[in-house]
């Protein structure tokens, strides 16, 4: 490795933004690739693939090689590995009692979950939990967004919101 190109790999690791995206029982993995190597763009602090755990790394481009990548088999797996940290998990879905886009309000250290194209996330589990829910206002006849359209939507929104709160910064490190 080139000394540039190492300094470059250390400069990358050396901080990440303060938010996470997780994606549950994905079918598409071109969807999965394509979310991926958005939240690298972003410089996620890691990524989640419950269920399914197949991706497109063509989609990806190699954003795997450089970003954290954790699996659970289970949804309630994940949910039970969450609470033992400080992450603020905000689902990404149309549903009822949802907050647009537009309004949303970001809690510190947030981690994004994103469901199935079909279907989206299990009801049972939007009702049984107090997690808010993020929803993107759409105004087309088609009901509802690519998943990597979403989730790239999301992220985006909040590192403008981040990056507006935080102006003075050039980066904000955790």
């Amino acid at each position: 490795m080139t000394e540039e190109r190492e300094k470059k790999v250390t400069e990358y690791f050396s901080w990440t933004h303060p938010f996470s995206v997780a994606v549950h029982n994905i079918s598409k993995e071109f969807n999965i690739g394509s979310l991926l190597r958005t939240a690298h763009c972003a410089k996620v602090k890691e990524f989640f693939l419950i269920g399914e755990k197949s991706f497109n790394t063509y989609a990806a481009v190699s954003s795997n090689k450089w970003t954290k990548i954790t699996y659970f088999e289970k949804l309630e797996d994940f949910t039970n590995y969450i609470q033992t940290t400080s992450y603020n998990l905000i689902l990404i879905e149309q549903s009822e009692g949802s907050i647009s886009l537009f309004d949303f309000e970001y809690p510190s250290n947030p981690l994004f979950l994103l469901g199935a194209e079909k279907g989206g996330l299990p009801n049972e589990f939007i009702k049984n939990n107090n997690y808010p829910t993020l929803e993107i206002p759409q105004f087309g006849m088609v009901h509802s967004l690519n998943l990597s359209c979403s989730g790239s939507i999301v992220i985006y929104h909040y590192l403008n919101k981040l990056y507006k709160e935080n102006k003075n910064n050039a980066k904000v490190y955790i």
